[in-house]
């Protein structure tokens, strides 16, 4: 399992605002759940079928947020 934060340096949305704005976890077969914790927002919790697909949604399709992931646990496997 690994545990990972999302950083971004920049909100092309408007919604998420920048700094750290989730955490999540991926899990040794590749589901990814994750928590918005944005400030003054409610927190919400969603669950992807493998780590590409969260990758692409939130990541990939908003190149110029700059988005950094931190992982802060090391793999299991």
């Amino acid at each position: 399992m690994k545990i990972f934060e999302m950083i971004r340096n920049g909100d092309e949305s408007g919604v998420s605002g920048i700094g750290k704005v989730l955490e999540g976890c991926v899990f040794d077969d590749g589901q990814t759940v994750i928590r918005w914790c944005v400030k003054d927002k409610p927190n919400s919790t969603a669950i992807y079928p493998t780590f590409e697909a969260f990758k692409f949604i939130h990541i990939d399709s908003h190149p110029t947020n700059g988005t950094e992931l931190i992982f802060t646990t090391p793999s299991t496997k």
